[in-house]
């Protein structure tokens, strides 16, 4: 369902640059000593979100829940020894070895999924969720020595993607599948016929050292408070191949703790986008940095800034890699070759916080984000709101026992452009002008899984108990209400053809033996598809089970 429920040595640089970001993956992979225990917790194993909930609950500070995944061992530690709803689970999700070199099991899972009349699905990483059955089937291998892991999670996905009515696409050189509004790489439908997948999961090489982590790895990304959208860096898309230079816990730095996360990849596009493009490769950089300051408990605050680009027929220059430090405003671009400080690249940036207060079980936060410079600080002072995105949340233990933790949630996020766009270009969230892919990974969005221009408003309650979870939610969606203002002018529409759905979901999982079981079910009522279509209905299930060797 939507997610109710995160070198060492020297090298020389050639004068030619490098030559793209798998040169930086092959330079860090020499560099890795030949033997690496850190592991993570998966963005959206159940355990991620109960953990912030046992924070909420009062049973201890593990991290910030702003940098996603988890190291395992620092989050789960300090609520190893506590007597709650899944004390009796948590030994098994972590289980220190004391040998210096191990291999594991982690684990296998299956999912299945499917849509009765349309795709609806978000925050499942490499899968897309078409019309029909859509199935993954993933397993997990450790093995360690050391500071240094390696995880492998190879992932097989099988898609039926049955066919639906799609919209009219706007650009004629693009497939009848693309995304009908706008020039992104965010199919309708991703071709004609069914398919499989193969995606590395979250496979990842990792070496850790005190508070330090540098992986290479594939695994999702999830940076900011937000529970369900998180604007710049989310598991709605597959993870990328990335490097990463990471704290892998809160570090203390005297007047309080920090944790971030540093990295570099590249991106990938879909069969279909544009088939004319002829240099599809891009590269990515981000930062994402928090600070939770000793005065005020529970109080988390940070920021995260994301480039992407072309790479270049000549390669990168090694300043490329320093992106993330680029100045705030376009004014500091300018010179006497660009007077407009022309940008090919795309950004993104967001200041976050989150507050925390376990002594009533209740949390408030919220991410703003721009995807535009601003001109000027004046600029900046003037009009903040342009190009503006924001997510407000909250979550309230209501109840909290020994086998039972009742949680309240809700979230709003917006995305559609601010009334700026009339006297200024409109900025769709997540298209570029040069980098026409938009801010995607092999045909899916990296932030919020609402899309360009959309908005979203949810509540939803949920209970852990021993047994397993419960949950109901409700969820209204706006889907692309930057295109809809552009639609309705052109086709003198009247104020009622905005395309909006309604969910209506409830999830479980069960705990039996080594094993958990869970589901969902989702009904969607849509109307106006497409603006000038009917209204439709789906019906999205899912089903799932994990194996955890070990659980009792």
């Amino acid at each position: 369902r939507a997610r109710m429920t995160r070198v060492r040595g020297w090298s020389v640089v050639p004068r030619s640059g490098l030559q793209g970001p798998s040169d930086l993956l092959l330079i860090a992979g020499a560099l890795l000593p030949a033997c690496v225990s850190g592991q993570s917790l998966p963005i959206d194993d159940p355990f991620s979100s109960y953990l912030r909930v046992l924070q909420l609950g009062g049973f201890g500070e593990a991290a910030s829940f702003t940098v996603l995944p988890l190291s395992l061992a620092s989050a789960i530690r300090p609520f190893a020894s506590d007597t709650h709803p899944w004390s009796d689970q948590l030994g098994t999700v972590h289980r220190e070895d004391p040998r210096p070199a191990f291999w594991s099991v982690g684990g296998s899972r299956i999912r299945v999924f499917a849509n009765t009349g349309h795709p609806v699905g978000q925050n499942d990483g490499a899968v897309w969720q078409g019309k029909g059955l859509t199935t993954a089937l993933e397993t997990t291998v450790r093995l360690g020595w050391r500071g240094l892991s390696v995880t492998l999670n190879p992932l097989f996905i099988r898609n039926q993607n049955a066919g639906f009515d799609l919209a009219p696409v706007t650009a004629s050189e693009l497939p009848e599948f693309a995304y009908p509004w706008h020039r992104i790489d965010y199919p309708q439908r991703f071709g004609p016929e069914d398919y499989w997948t193969f995606d590395l999961g979250q496979s990842q090489v990792a070496v850790d050292w005190s508070a330090a982590r540098f992986s290479v790895g594939n695994e999702n990304l999830w940076w900011g408070p937000a529970v369900q959208n998180a604007i710049v860096m989310s598991n709605n898309a597959p993870g990328f191949l990335h490097a990463s230079l990471a704290t892998n816990r809160p570090v203390d730095v005297g007047i309080g703790e920090i944790e971030g996360q540093w990295v570099w990849g590249g991106l990938g596009q879909s069969e279909w986008f544009d088939p004319a493009l002829a240099d599809t490769d891009r590269f990515l950089t981000g930062l994402v940095l928090s600070y939770s300051p000793s005065v005020l408990e529970g109080l988390t605050v940070g920021f995260t800034r994301v480039f992407q680009q072309l790479v270049p027929d000549g390669g990168l220059d090694a300043a490329e890699y320093l992106l993330a430090f680029q100045g705030l405003v376009k004014t500091g671009q300018v010179s006497s070759d660009d007077p407009d400080g022309t940008d090919d690249r795309d950004q993104l940036l967001s200041l976050f916080g989150r507050w925390a207060f376990p002594e009533v079980g209740f949390e408030v936060y919220f991410e703003w984000a721009r995807n535009d410079h601003a001109w000027d600080f004046n600029d900046l002072l003037l009009e903040p709101e342009h190009s503006q995105a924001y997510t407000l949340g909250f979550q309230k233990v209501t109840s909290f026992s020994t086998d039972r933790a009742l949680v309240l949630r809700g979230e709003l996020t917006h995305l559609e452009a601010p009334p700026t766009f009339q006297v200024r270009p409109r900025g769709v969230y997540y298209t570029h002008s040069v980098v026409t892919q938009g801010y995607t990974h092999k045909g899916q969005i990296l932030g919020a899984g609402i899309g360009p221009g959309g908005n979203a408003q949810s509540i939803g309650l949920e209970t852990f108990e021993t047994w397993g979870s419960a949950g109901l939610f409700v969820q209204r969606r706006v889907h692309d209400n930057d295109a809809y203002w552009l639609w309705a002018e052109q086709n003198d529409a009247t104020f009622d053809k905005h395309d909006v759905s309604f969910d209506f979901g409830a999830d479980g999982m069960y705990f039996l033996g080594g094993f958990e079981f869970g589901g969902g079910l989702i009904y969607t009522r849509e109307l106006n598809r497409y603006f000038f279509g009917p209204k439709v209905n789906n019906l999205n299930l899912q089903l799932e089970a994990r194996w955890r060797p070990g659980l009792r």
